[in-house]
């Protein structure tokens, strides 16, 4: 890699996300309310954020998460002419969950608040049978504020994947090439569109956030996560990237192995089979039908393509209604959003062996389906995640819906995940 680029990608991206390789800071240290980033005019210069400085150094993310569209172009996703679904309220519950105990992976006994604490929370909010219980903000957070959801928008991509297949208007078996002749030299020959959505189609190409060679640091230049250094020969926008990407060792179909490039890859097939963009998609099916109280965003390269799986930026509560509508088979507002056979296809999961090839041994007894994380528990609950600690999780069996948005020092899910487990495993019997 030449010195410019290793230089650009340094200062821009997910690159000391190790676990384990960086000591943490304490959270009370790095509260937003005490940062005092990007206040002043102008901000005083230990304290300004650019796009080249972004993600690193930490704690920057705690501020540039919930302002990504001051660094990057964005496409809107509208809420709608719609009232506000207004979310019904529980009192009395917040001490409670707050002060909820379990084991944590060291042997520590750790409550719920101290868990929020130490995956760096923005924002949690908890509800039972549609009604919110608990709702939590970092001191110094704007709720109106929208929140990055780095890789949760990949579920949300992969939800309208299967709708469309429910509807006749895209064939899962169909071949990836069939649809986009573009990539016939690519990775993607000789896979279906179901192995796209499942993360089966193997294609040379690593997504290891620590690893400075990594390809994840192409895709990351050319969907503009980076500033491109001048001398930078690689794919600048996401079209011309893909391409470029060749196949792997194994047959498609084989073995899980999770690629960002595989949801970007989905998004162009949802592009070329709808004629709409990927914010136009989400907005006509979903946002503008769930009584949401902000806009979205999604986040652009320099050609004007979405990051669709990455790029996705809305407000705490606007996110539990989607996760809401989803608990509820796609049914939310008086209307369904969503065909029921939908969810209960994401619901059934996958290949559970396949899923090892991937090595998230933080994830035991996991398989993913359509974009979604399925975790084969006795509740069946499943999951949407994305870096630095953002998360879905949906427990049908006892009603419970979680989201939270962070920002964690490290980035791979490996850094939450160990703690995420036992903290809904203890929250879901709470309520049971």
């Amino acid at each position: 890699m030449c010195k410019s680029l290793f230089m650009g990608v340094a200062l821009a991206s997910v690159l000391i996300s190790q676990v384990g390789a960086v000591e943490l800071p304490d959270p009370e240290s790095v509260r937003t309310d005490r940062l005092q980033l990007m206040q002043g005019f102008p901000p005083v210069a230990d304290k300004q954020i650019t796009l080249a400085s972004f993600m690193r150094p930490y704690p920057n993310p705690r501020w540039s998460f919930h302002h990504a569209r001051e660094f990057f172009s964005s496409r809107r996703v509208a809420r709608g002419n719609e009232g506000v679904y207004v979310l019904p309220r529980e009192q009395g519950r917040e001490q409670q969950i707050a002060g909820l105990t379990f084991a944590a992976p060291d042997g520590r006994q750790m409550t719920f608040g101290q868990y929020l604490d130490e995956t760096y929370v923005d924002g949690v909010l908890i509800m039972q049978h549609g009604k919110v219980l608990f709702e939590q903000y970092q001191a110094g957070v704007d709720e109106l504020q929208p929140h990055i959801l780095w890789s949760v928008t990949k579920s949300v991509v992969g939800l309208l994947a299967t709708q469309l297949i429910a509807e006749g208007q895209l064939d899962a078996e169909a071949l990836v090439t069939d649809v986009i002749p573009e990539l016939e030299s690519s990775g993607w020959r000789g896979a279906t569109v179901q192995q796209v959505l499942n993360m089966t189609a193997d294609i040379n190409y690593s997504e290891v956030y620590a690893d400075r060679d990594s390809d994840v640091m192409k895709y990351s230049l050319a969907a503009g996560m980076a500033p491109v250094p001048h001398d930078y020969a690689g794919a600048r926008d996401i079209y011309s990237y893909l391409p470029t990407i060749g196949q792997g060792e194994d047959e498609p179909g084989v073995a899980f192995r999770y690629r960002t490039t595989h949801t970007e890859v989905l998004g162009w097939i949802l592009r070329r089979v709808s004629g709409l963009s990927t914010a136009a998609l989400i907005e006509q099916r979903i946002w503008s039908k769930l009584g949401a109280e902000q806009d979205g965003y999604m986040l652009l390269d320099s050609k004007g393509t979405e990051w669709a799986g990455a790029g996705f930026n809305v407000t705490l509560r606007d996110l539990a209604r989607f996760a809401e509508m989803v608990r509820l088979d796609g049914q939310f507002n008086g209307q369904q959003i969503i065909s029921p056979e939908v969810v209960q296809t994401i619901r059934e999961g996958a290949d559970r062996e396949a899923f090892k090839a991937a090595g998230r041994d933080f994830q035991p007894g996991y398989s993913y389906r359509n974009q979604w994380w399925i975790s084969h528990n006795p509740d069946g609950a499943i999951e949407a995640l994305g870096i630095h600690g953002q998360m879905i999780h949906i427990n049908p069996a006892v009603g419970l819906v979680m989201v939270r948005q962070s920002s964690h020092p490290i980035a791979s899910s490996a850094a939450t995940m160990p703690l995420s487990i036992p903290a809904m495993a203890a929250l879901a019997d709470l309520l049971r």
